[in-house]
């Protein structure tokens, strides 16, 4: 999964450095940072991860209007252009780790580095 250094601590290493509090999730979102340059290649990875986990909530374009919320089972989750537009990438990176709200933990699911490269295709759903 390979390791990133960030102010002299190895975020990726494991155990996660924050805990799966609110102090934790604050945090995160003001020291973590995506240690993954942006490019098209990488967004497009991203892309594939996002339709893969996390589309049949979300929705295609992160408005909250996954095919799974469209059962009426579950309450859409805020659009990324709209509650979630501002999220910093180190409590999304977060928020992915250990689940928020209904969303559970896709830790186990995607590896550190997946969960960055979504992050960056999550940053561009956001300007939409």
């Amino acid at each position: 999964q390979g390791e990133w250094p960030y102010q002299g601590k190895l975020v990726n290493a494991l155990p996660y450095p924050y805990e799966n509090t609110v102090e934790g999730y604050e945090a995160a979102g003001t020291n973590l940072k995506n240690p993954i340059a942006k490019s098209p290649e990488v967004i497009a990875e991203g892309k594939v991860i996002f339709e893969k986990m996390c589309m049949h909530c979300h929705g295609k374009e992160g408005k909250g209007d996954g095919q799974l919320i469209g059962t009426g089972k579950f309450p859409p989750p805020p659009s990324y252009s709209g509650p979630l537009k501002e999220l910093s990438e180190g409590k999304m990176f977060h928020s992915i780790t250990y689940g928020k709200n209904l969303m559970g933990a896709h830790a186990s699911q995607l590896t550190k580095e997946e969960r960055w490269k979504v992050i960056h295709y999550i940053q561009e759903l956001q300007k939409l």
